[in-house]
């Protein structure tokens, strides 16, 4: 895309849609980059003249005035217009025991021998409304909810588009311009091997990773295969 140094962030950002994630196994991501996968809604954002906007799906996020004059200050300090993606959600990652702990169900010696007996379709069943369940919990913000916004990609900035910049230089210019605060922050990522931060982000109830090569581009509403998402490991 041309650059456009007059062009309005905000009416740039209200036709993109994030860009989807394939099927591809993790393993045959080149050189990915690996982060929790953060539960809550998926939005585009823009900063232009001192404002922020949440736009999903195009349709204009109204509340959450916080979130947006953080974020409104946080970009606006250092860049004059972007806009990035990023998850609205109530998870919050810590580098000790997380704030909303998830605690993965392990089936008992007890279960494990009816399953094998009665066979385990039903409890399969059960496992999946559970995390339907908690996927639409995630999307729902209550008045008392304390919502953050993690930012995890930047598409334009100052006038520039950056969708052919390689994913890990764009998160490099992310991080410089977007300080880490308590209503908006750059999301965290790390490079393989990843077996560390396993157990770390499990206890943080985070229930998936995403997969992204570090030298992917962004197509707004198109699907990547280069990008993939897996459950996080129980074990």
């Amino acid at each position: 895309m041309p650059v456009m140094m007059t062009a309005d962030a905000h009416e740039l950002a209200k036709p993109l849609r994030p860009q989807e994630f394939g099927r591809t196994r993790p393993t045959q991501i080149r050189d990915a980059i690996v982060e929790p996968a953060w539960p809550g809604v998926r939005v585009i954002a823009s900063v232009s003249g001192g404002t922020a906007t949440l736009w999903e799906e195009g349709e204009l996020v109204e509340e959450l005035v916080d979130v947006r004059e953080a974020l409104a200050r946080a970009i606006g300090a250092s860049a004059e217009g972007a806009i990035v993606e990023g998850y609205l959600t109530k998870q919050v990652l810590t580098e000790g025991i997380g704030i909303r702990a998830w605690t993965p169900e392990y089936p008992t010696v007890a279960r494990q021998m009816t399953r094998m007996l009665i066979g385990g379709r039903r409890h399969e069943h059960e496992d999946i409304e559970k995390q339907r369940e908690a996927e639409r919990a995630d999307r729902e913000f209550a008045d008392e909810d304390a919502v953050n916004l993690v930012i995890v990609d930047l598409l334009w900035l100052d006038g520039q588009w950056l969708l052919d910049v390689p994913l890990l230089e764009r998160k490099r210019v992310l991080e410089s311009i977007l300080p880490p605060g308590h209503l908006v922050r750059p999301g965290l990522f790390v490079r393989q091997p990843i077996d560390s931060w396993i157990g770390s982000w499990r206890a943080q109830g985070f229930r998936g990773l995403t997969f992204k090569s570090a030298n992917s581009r962004y197509r707004p509403g198109e699907t990547a295969q280069d990008w993939t998402r897996s459950d996080l490991p129980r074990r």
